[in-house]
């Protein structure tokens, strides 16, 4: 298509030099003179590669668009079929590709590599990016190109702010820019955001802030979701450069959280203070493109219990009667580059080669707190802990003929990690007998760790092979296969306290059980592989119909055990229905389902708009191969919607059914949730420079739990697992979804 369409363009913009040709040779016919010759007249245009089927791209205008609906920015990926989310606190989600979760995405975030820095997971990557600074988002699922990112083997996200815009030539300055703001009634959610950029020809400057704050959201029997309120802020800056064919973009920014609350977890967030750096240039040469960049970032993180954790059922223990409760503390450095180099080899064949670096270090520390068990000494989780990775890849991509298209990558990657000595509350005293039995034990399980050699090398290679057929204008279908590898992340491999409450605290699945690391840990080898079929009117557009089955094979999947004497020390609490003592280990696995996704426009009127409707649908299982269902797998969930649109005015209908979750896991003693179906409603008017959007979500403000949210801690004292008797700490309660909520948003753009 490509192809005629370029044909087309040069016959036609060709087409008056033929008509002056043809009069000057009649001209000189008649005048028996010397034809003139022009100048020979060349029309190229730039060949664009069409995207993967199982990759999706959401637009800016789609930002905007659910901006004033959501202020977490990983469920600006809510509608991609396939897509799910680990929730947490009020922005920071974690998204799943196809059952594959957290640490197994590679989530890109403006060039930059950043994984949480938290035993609980409660700053993950896209939590460090404000939705209104996204102005595009790249949603890479199952087989993966190399270059695109190793260390993952679930799938790739990359965020990128809006690109630097400069003047037209000829003027001298363009201003522009955006400013935003929102309110939601369930839980009094409200704020704003303020984008503004001067540049001329060749320099730009520009600045993004935003703030989000919210109270505790009410389910739908209007009871109050302890722990559930935040607030966020979102300073950045960047300053671009243009000149020939190249472009340099230089951004730096902050994030300040004072507070998140996590309804899933024994912890809150009280403090989250990021401050970031990068330089990016991309370059256009002879030979081809050349882009690199380099990143430095630097969080400092803070845990302990809000006021409604403490003050919940339970939480009466005479030594914990002020604050501070328990203080945690992580100090996590980023730092990397990327180098990619892209060469044009004949007019159908490309060849990426390239080069990454991500280095991470954290320091996890908890102070004592005088007058408790827990002193006088400082808590050392992981001390000066490294991960360090670099990889090496190339990527051929062919364009055999206008049906067949080829991809195929190669990378490597080496994955350095080490820490330091460890230290518990109590190491008073000469010998371990002159502590208490549970001290001793503490003291005993550091000494342990520390005689053990901590640094682990992982080398890895991924392969990804991929088919595309176009036979029609009608149809397209793709086969893929990948191997894909992961290391072991520091708070899988680290964390080395087998005492009840120290092991509470690692919580990063929201299931309110404790965790143990384990040093012996083996990278997870995925085999997925995939084939789409995409079915559309090839004429006017009107519908399309895209299917995705899958299947991945993980070697050494890393998963949970139950504790035991031999392993981890502790066996207290473990049982069914109750909160457990883990630790993690490899077990292979397999995971399968499909995407299914389409769209049809119903009906067109002059008077009326025009309405069409709209459906996604998913379903993922996953199993260990020694038996038992993998955690926090999305049951068979459907979107439908009608959608509307007359002018500027934009109306949507959708209802979401979610099929109940009867496929859990015993170990963590996951709990099932039943099935519900919600119906959301909004409308939306844009002006020239002007946005309006008013919505209300869950309509019937139907009670409902979401699958993936975790157990109910929120109003529980989440210092340990007591015994089960007391019937406080039994695991029965599922996190309640949000009730019935108005959402109002405007935007203004100049």
């Amino acid at each position: 298509m490509i192809k005629s369409k370029n044909k087309l363009a040069t016959a036609v913009l060709a087409l008056p030099t033929l008509l002056i040709s043809n009069q000057d040779a009649i001209a000189a016919d008649k005048t028996q003179e010397e034809p003139t010759v022009l100048e020979k007249v060349v029309v190229t245009d730039k060949r664009t590669d069409a995207n993967t089927l199982t990759t999706t791209e959401i637009t800016s205008a789609e930002i905007s668009a659910k901006q004033a609906q959501v202020s977490d920015t990983a469920k600006l990926l809510e509608d991609i079929p396939g897509v799910s989310f680990q929730s947490a606190g009020g922005v920071s989600s974690l998204p799943i590709i196809h059952g594959l979760n957290d640490d197994r995405v590679k989530i890109d975030i403006n060039g930059m590599t950043i994984p949480s820095a938290c035993a609980n997971h409660m700053n993950p990557p896209l939590s460090y990016i404000d939705r209104t600074n996204v102005g595009k988002i790249t949603v890479m699922q199952g087989v993966t190109p190399v270059s695109m990112g190793g260390d993952s083997i679930g799938g790739t996200i990359v965020v990128e702010s809006a690109a630097p815009v400069f003047a037209e030539p000829g003027k001298d300055i363009l201003l522009n820019g955006k400013a935003s703001a929102f309110y939601r009634s369930n839980g009094d959610a409200f704020g704003g955001s303020i984008a503004a950029g001067i540049a001329n020809q060749n320099v730009r400057l520009d600045y993004t802030g935003s703030h989000t704050e919210s109270m505790n959201y009410n389910d739908g029997n209007g009871n109050d979701v302890k722990s559930s309120a935040y607030e966020n802020q979102n300073h950045a800056a960047g300053l671009s450069f243009k000149f020939d064919n190249h472009l340099v973009e230089i951004k730096g920014g902050q994030q300040h959280i004072p507070f998140q609350g996590f309804p899933n977890q024994r912890m809150d967030l009280t403090n989250n203070d990021s401050i970031f750096g990068n330089i990016r240039h991309k370059g256009t040469f002879d030979w081809g493109t050349l882009e690199s960049k380099l990143y430095l970032e630097n969080t400092s993180h803070s845990m302990n219990y809000l006021d409604d954790k403490f003050n919940g059922p339970g939480s009466t223990m005479g030594m914990m009667g002020h604050m501070p409760l328990m203080p945690m503390e992580t100090r996590a450095r980023n730092l990397g580059y990327k180098v990619q180099a892209e060469i044009p080899l004949r007019e159908q064949d490309t060849l990426r080669i390239g080069n990454e670096f991500h280095s991470n270090k954290t320091n996890d520390f908890w102070p004592p707190v005088p007058g408790t068990g827990m002193a006088p000494n400082t808590f050392v989780n992981l001390n000066n802990a490294t991960r360090d990775r670099v990889g090496t890849f190339a990527e051929w991509e062919a364009n055999w003929s206008s049906e067949w298209k080829t991809l195929l990558g190669l990378r490597y990657d080496h994955t350095n990690s080490d820490t330091g000595n460890v230290q518990a509350y109590k190491t008073s005293g000469d010998t371990v007998n002159a502590l208490s039995g549970s001290d001793a034990a503490r003291f005993a399980s550091a000494s342990v760790f520390n005689a053990k050699d901590h640094e682990r090398n992982f080398d890895t290679f991924d392969v990804t092979a991929l088919a595309q057929f176009t036979p029609n204008q009608l149809s397209q279908y793709e086969f893929g296969y990948s191997r894909k590898n992961r290391a072991p992340g520091l708070y899988e491999l680290y964390p080395w306290s087998n005492s009840g409450m120290m092991m509470t605290m690692i919580g990063t699945f929201g299931d309110g059980n404790g965790y143990m690391g384990n040093l012996n840990l083996k990278n997870e080898t995925a085999h997925n592989i995939s084939f789409s079929a995409n079915f559309h009117d090839p004429k006017n557009n009107a519908w399309e119909i895209k299917a995705t089955p899958y299947i991945s094979y993980v070697e050494n999947f890393i998963d949970a055990d139950r504790c035991t004497l031999a392993n981890c020390g502790t066996v207290s609490n473990n049982g069914v229905g109750r909160f457990n003592y883990l630790t993690f280990g490899n077990h292979d696995a397999r995971l399968w389902g499909a995407d299914l996704s389409g769209r049809m426009d119903l009906f067109n009127d002059k008077t009326l708009g025009q309405f069409g409707t709209h459906t996604n649908m998913s379903y993922v299982r996953g199993e260990r191969m020694d038996g038992g269902n993998l955690y926090h797998m999305m049951p068979f969930n459907l979107k439908l919607g009608l959608d509307h649109k007359l002018q500027g005015w934009k109306n949507l209908i959708e209802m979401q059914f979610v099929d109940g979750k009867d496929d859990v896991q015993q170990i963590r003693n996951e709990l099932t949730t039943p099935s519900y179906i919600l119906l959301n409603a909004k409308t939306g008017y844009q002006w020239k420079n002007l946005s309006i959007d008013v919505g209300l979500d869950n309509v019937l403000d139907k009670q409902y739990y979401h699958p993936l949210a975790g157990a109910y801690l929120g109003n529980y004292y989440a210092m340990s697992l007591p015994s089960n008797s007391t019937g406080i700490r039994s695991n029965t309660a599922n996190v309640p979804g949000m009730g019935r909520s108005v959402f109002v948003g405007m935007t203004l753009t100049y």
